[in-house]
């Protein structure tokens, strides 16, 4: 049994004002699925990307606007966003108080296609090394 205790996992400052720290990972030992929680101050973003598989992000507080595949609507607590893959998506935190969601992936590691930087596949800080994360100093 793989037990995480989310309180003992570290928040990771992704850009500034966005802070995440992820639970069901490949170094945490899951194999099909990667669960994240992410916060996003107001006026923060998830620039357009899009990964080989699908993403259910969850609203627990805030207010967000998300953009998939060309559609936007805008949600709060409550509602959960399914990004198909391979769709391009992105969202930000639109209201006074930061975007809380949960995030659930179909690949236990963070692989993110940006549409501005074709050539980054990896975000910062996560690639597929036998499985495991490790710390990498730029996108590539």
């Amino acid at each position: 049994m793989i037990v995480v205790d989310h309180e003992k996992t570290e928040w990771e400052e992704w850009r500034p004002g966005v802070r995440s720290r992820a639970w069901a990972t490949a170094a945490s030992g899951a194999r099909q699925v990667r669960i994240a929680e992410q916060i996003l101050d107001p006026g923060n973003e998830a620039p357009p990307h899009w990964h080989y598989f699908e993403e259910n992000i969850t609203i627990v507080a805030g207010l967000g606007r998300f953009t998939v595949d060309g559609e936007t609507r805008e949600f709060g607590p409550r509602h959960t966003v399914i990004v198909p893959s391979m769709a391009v998506h992105g969202f930000a935190s639109i209201g006074e108080e930061p975007l809380h969601i949960i995030a659930s992936m179909g690949w236990p590691i963070n692989e993110m296609n940006y549409v501005a930087q074709p050539e980054a596949v990896f975000r910062v800080g996560e690639t597929v090394d036998s499985g495991r994360r490790r710390r990498l100093t730029e996108t590539g």
